[in-house]
């Protein structure tokens, strides 16, 4: 049986708030003033790749404001693409979502890590149901997309000459529901984002048949550099989440995730972000995978912190259906 390892920081935070629509907590979720990271924190990160868990609502909160989300994904009038597989981007439409990818407690702790400039290209939505597989290790950084008709593969990000160490992709993965071991809980191979052990660029096979026991249809091992790898099981470390809950990664630390093994389905929501620098989607303009396919009309990023002095992306000040985009101050880090 496999041994690992739970690597945790002082990042307990207390909080209250109230939700939008009706939905009654006490305060408001984007009013909180919060602080960034500490200086060794900054240092765990850079060693590892990962910092967590820190809190964003309560425990009482998260649940609910997924449920405004549903609603607002149910009832939205513009939507950026029409597919129900492939759960890209609903931040672009719905405004729990709006309002979630530029909360200041997420964006003054990614400000002590990319600066002040931040904006929000993607978001994937993360759901395991009673029975799900775990995730494959893998690792990404340009978040590559391979083009059949053409064989050829052109990555979703593109580092300009502007970029900076600074400007790399982080992830913020946060815990709507239970993510601790039994439902699935994301995993990581601490200092494995300083060097490859897959290979991005090369295509992945869909396979229906291989859904129950790969991601989705996706085998991650097709793409490691050396067949014979694994991660020393001594050194995972499981990074369990309560409801409310999230984690800052960078995409090319080496994750996975457990396979959830409890009764109940484990919800989460993986937010990225980049420097406005960065050129996003710039030779892409349709996505495809889990069997079906998306087109890129309607995408767009959105900056939620700092200004974009370069002008190389579609920025959205408002989502979809006209709810403008909070913005968050510097916290002087």
């Amino acid at each position: 049986m496999c041994s690992t390892r739970r690597l945790r920081s002082d990042t307990s935070e207390q909080r209250s708030r109230s939700l939008r629509g009706g939905i009654t907590v006490t305060e408001s979720v984007v009013q909180k003033v919060t602080q960034g990271l500490t200086a060794e924190q900054v240092q765990f990160f850079t060693e590892n790749g990962f910092i967590g868990p820190f809190d964003l609502y309560s425990e009482e909160e998260a649940p609910l404001v997924w449920s405004q989300a549903m609603i607002d994904m149910v009832t939205s009038e513009n939507k950026p693409h029409d597919s129900t597989v492939i759960n890209y981007d609903r931040h672009l439409d719905c405004e729990a979502l709006s309002r979630h990818i530029a909360h200041p407690t997420i964006v003054h702790k990614l400000q002590s890590l990319m600066g002040d400039d931040i904006m929000c290209w993607k978001t994937n939505i993360f759901e395991k149901e009673p029975g799900d597989s775990g995730t494959g290790w893998h690792q990404v950084e340009a978040f590559t997309v391979y083009n059949e008709a053409e064989t050829v593969s052109y990555p979703s990000l593109r580092y300009t000459e502007e970029s900076t160490a600074a400007t790399q992709e982080l992830t913020v993965w946060a815990a709507f529901s239970e993510a601790d071991k039994e439902h699935g809980c994301l995993r990581f191979l601490p200092g494995s984002h300083k060097q490859w052990y897959y290979d991005e660029s090369k295509p992945m096979t869909y396979n229906v048949e291989s859904k129950a026991h790969d991601f989705f249809g996706y085998d991650y091992s097709e793409l490691k550099l050396d067949k014979d790898w694994d991660p020393d099981s001594h050194e995972i470390v499981d990074m369990e989440l309560k409801p409310g809950q999230f984690v800052i990664f960078l995409a090319k630390c080496v994750h996975g995730s457990h396979p959830n093994t409890s009764a109940t389905r484990r919800v989460g929501l993986a937010s990225r972000y980049v420097s406005p620098s960065v050129r996003v989607y710039e030779h892409i303009d349709r996505l495809s995978g889990f069997g079906d396919s998306i087109d890129l009309d309607y995408h767009g990023c959105v900056l939620v912190s700092g200004e974009d002095k370069y002008g190389h992306n579609r920025m959205y000040q408002e989502n979809l259906n006209g709810f403008p985009f909070p913005k968050v101050e510097s916290d002087g880090h």
